[in-house]
């Protein structure tokens, strides 16, 4: 088959699949696109990556904050997260998922970080917990030093209240 006549074929399977979707109107943010079961025009599309889920820091801080239910997990060493690490996160190092450590079930939410957004430690952790089953994984990519960034408060040590830089 020639290069032209895939291009055809192609494009008659994407003309096939609009018209299978039925018409949609966008008549404001409410608005949805393809019948009622999806999701709102409002509701930003999550950020990817290199093919992982990413997360901003105030994302994940507003989960906190509303009480969402994820486990944050802190991919670092232990020797980094009693330096410093985000309040509630929990220290699984990579190389302990890696291993098959002890973790959440895997219906629940995962957010793995690590240092910061040039840290390639919570991209592995999270490809482990991938490959683990795990179903929902967001990498908050930016890291503990994103966090800081954006201001939010930080612990200390063995400390459990929160500070801030």
């Amino acid at each position: 088959m020639k290069i032209r006549d895939l291009r055809k074929a192609s494009l008659l399977v994407v003309l096939a699949l609009i018209s299978a979707c039925g018409d949609s109107e966008v008549e404001g943010e409410s608005a949805t696109i393809g019948g009622a079961d999806t999701l709102p025009l409002s509701v930003p599309a999550p950020q990817v990556e290199d093919g992982l889920l990413i997360v901003s820091p105030e994302r994940v801080f507003e989960w906190q904050q509303s009480d969402a239910e994820f486990v944050l997990i802190d991919a670092r060493d232990a020797v980094q997260y009693a330096r410093e690490h985000i309040p509630g996160a929990v220290n699984v190092p990579y190389i302990e998922i890696r291993a098959g450590a002890l973790l959440p079930p895997k219906d629940r939410r995962i957010v793995v970080y690590c240092s910061s957004e040039t840290c390639p430690i919570s991209q592995y952790a999270y490809e482990a917990l991938d490959r683990l089953g795990y179903q929902e994984i967001y990498d908050m990519r930016a890291g503990l030093q994103g966090w800081k960034d954006a201001g939010f408060p930080t612990v200390f040590g063995a400390d459990t209240t929160a500070s801030s830089r």
